[in-house]
C-alpha cells in the first residue's frame, strides 16, 4: 500500500512539474540583442525634436483640404461655400452618402434658421457632385452663421460626420 501511495505521489509530482501539457521541451535560450542593420549608403536621420501630437492638430471636420475656403471631412469633400448675393450662398463640394442625400441646418449659434437636404449625383460607395442655393437672413446682425453638412442616420435619425462651416460675410 504504502508502495502505491508513493507511486501516485509520484506521478502527482511529475504531473505538476509539466503543467498538464504534453508537448516537447525545448531548451530556453535569450534572444540575441541585436540592432538591425542598416545601409551604409544612407545617413541616419536624427529623430524629430518634438514630436507632433494629435492636440496640435485642429479637428478633420474644421481642417481645410487644401486652401482656405475649402472643407472636408471623411464624407464631405471639396466643400466651397461663396455668397452670391445679400442673403444667399452657393455651397459646392461632393460628398459619400447613403442614397446620395447630404443633409443640412443654417444656425446662429443660438437658432436654427434654415434646415433642408441636397441630392447628390451618386450615393455611397461612390463620390457624388453636390450643387446648392441657400438662401438666409440673419436674425441678429452681430451674429455668425454656420452652414452644418451631416448625414442623417438610417437608423436613429441623428446627424452623422457634421462639416461645420462658417458662412462668408462677403
Amino acid at each position: 500500500m504504502k508502495k502505491f501511495l508513493l507511486l501516485l505521489l509520484t506521478v502527482g509530482v511529475l504531473q505538476g512539474c509539466t503543467g498538464g501539457t504534453q508537448s516537447s521541451v525545448e531548451p530556453q535560450t535569450p534572444p540575441a540583442t541585436t540592432q538591425p542593420e542598416t545601409p551604409s549608403t544612407q545617413p541616419e536621420t536624427p529623430a524629430p525634436s518634438q514630436p507632433q501630437t494629435p492636440a496640435e492638430k485642429p479637428p478633420a471636420a474644421e481642417q481645410p483640404e487644401s486652401s482656405e475656403g475649402v472643407y472636408a471631412n471623411d464624407i464631405f469633400r471639396k466643400v466651397t461655400v461663396k455668397k452670391t448675393g445679400d442673403d444667399t450662398f452657393e455651397v459646392k463640394g461632393q460628398a459619400q452618402v447613403f442614397e446620395g442625400t447630404v443633409s443640412y441646418v443654417v444656425e446662429d449659434g443660438h437658432n436654427e434658421l434654415t434646415t433642408g437636404s441636397i441630392q447628390t449625383s451618386a450615393g455611397a460607395p461612390e463620390w457624388g457632385d453636390f450643387t446648392h442655393t441657400v438662401k438666409v437672413k440673419k436674425a441678429d446682425p452681430n451674429t455668425t452663421l454656420m452652414l452644418i453638412l451631416f448625414e442623417t442616420s438610417m437608423k436613429d435619425g441623428s446627424r452623422r460626420m457634421e462639416l461645420i462651416i462658417p458662412l462668408p460675410e462677403k
